[in-house]
């Protein structure tokens, strides 16, 4: 029997918001920070931080990142819906 092979997208964080459409790294980093994206993060082994967009069996990065920010006028996530 062979082994499945596991593969997904990864992108740093500057990437990240660039394909979900902000303008910084500001509202990633605050998420980061308090532990909410948790399950979307892969480290390098150099240390290095990556976000999955599309995890298997989660929510989407965009779709996790809707429901833990407060909606605005200018926000780009509700451009999504």
């Amino acid at each position: 029997m062979k082994p499945k092979l596991f593969h997904f997208e990864a992108f740093t964080i500057s990437e990240t918001s660039r394909k979900l459409g902000y303008k910084s790294t500001k509202t990633l980093y605050r998420l980061l920070n308090k532990d909410v994206l948790e399950d979307y993060i892969f480290y390098e082994k150099s240390g290095r931080v990556y976000l999955m967009l599309e995890p298997p069996n989660l929510l989407t990065l965009a779709e996790k990142i809707k429901a833990n920010i407060q909606i605005r006028r200018n926000n780009i996530i509700k451009r999504f819906n």
